[in-house]
């Protein structure tokens, strides 16, 4: 896994999609590829409102991932870059060892589980009385980069994207504690520059001691003022671990728990609640959306964007 990207609200009238990633797509590392799984040209979608498992010509599915995860109104190189990286995950998450998710399908349609998928029907309703701009924009991203896959070592890439980070995106190893070579910390300055680049949310003390406890280990006393300790965080302010009531929990954990738009998280308590400030949206791994736009209304090619976002990576 929803994305609101700043120089499209500058340029145009962004609309508000839901977030890929709260993906979170916080996924796992890559798994071993089924090297004999047939590509027929299509992509089989699991329907989270039934379970139904629905099989699309890949075209269709690419739209469809494509209108569900960027905003239309952004730059058609940023649209294109993205719809390569849905196309990629896509191919991924076909090829990986069967997990037995989805009800056997290439994938979900829910941007929580999988990437997003949106139908014909569903794109009408949600571009309203854009949609024949919106879809012939869109089909125009995908048409122009049809077939296009990001490729390592001969297999299709992990092709994790998120909305907006703080500057620099997240290697695989500090998220997810696996190193992955073509996701690594790489520069992203146009994100420092979107007005959603920082955002704060209130707790009260109850619901802060309510939401932290459903940390199993977590138990916190009588003394709110003691209840959060001292932090490991990167460079970049990536909360890797925090000590919570004493106990030491995961920033991934604490971020969960609270709803936090990213790992990247200060708190404060002060006024009988706690101010948690955030910087970025998603887990910052891979491509930044926001950052995908803000290099194509520099200059950059589709082709640019990937390799700069995935490294070492072919596109094939």
């Amino acid at each position: 896994m929803r994305k609101n990207i700043l120089l499209c609200m500058i340029l145009a009238a962004a609309m508000i999609i839901t977030p890929l990633t709260f993906l979170d797509r916080s996924r796992a590392a890559p798994e071993p590829v089924n090297e004999t799984e047939a590509d027929d040209g299509t992509i089989s979608v699991m329907l989270t409102e039934n379970g139904k498992v629905e099989k699309l010509d890949e075209r269709e599915y690419v739209t469809g991932a494509l209108a569900a995860e960027m905003d239309p109104e952004c730059h058609p190189e940023a649209l294109k870059a993205q719809a390569v990286a849905c196309y990629t995950y896509a191919l991924y998450s076909r090829a990986k060892k069967s997990d037995g998710r989805f009800n056997g399908a290439d994938v979900s349609d829910s941007g929580a589980e999988s990437q997003g998928y949106l139908s014909k029907e569903q794109r009408q309703k949600k571009w309203g009385k854009n949609y024949e701009a919106y879809e012939k924009k869109t089909e125009a991203a995908v048409d122009a980069v049809a077939g296009k896959k990001l490729m390592y070592n001969g297999e299709p890439v992990l092709a994790v994207y998120h909305d907006l980070n703080s500057g620099v995106t997240e290697s695989a190893q500090t998220v997810w504690g696996s190193s992955i070579p073509y996701l690594q910390s790489v520069q992203s300055l146009g994100d420092m520059i979107s007005p959603r680049y920082r955002a704060s949310v209130k707790f009260s003390e109850e619901d802060f001691r309510k939401k932290a406890q459903t940390i199993a280990s977590v138990k916190l006393g009588s003394e709110p003022e003691k209840w959060v300790g001292k932090s490991e965080a990167t460079d970049s302010g990536f909360v890797k671990s925090i000590y919570i009531g004493g106990t030491k929990v995961s920033g991934g954990d604490l971020r969960l728990a609270l709803g936090l738009k990213s790992c990247i998280f200060k708190i404060k308590h002060e006024s009988g609640g706690f101010t948690v400030t955030t910087v970025g949206n998603g887990h910052l791994v891979g491509m930044s959306q926001y950052g995908a736009d803000y290099m194509a209304r520099q200059g950059a090619t589709w082709e640019e964007i990937l390799k700069h976002y995935y490294s070492g990576v072919e596109i094939c």
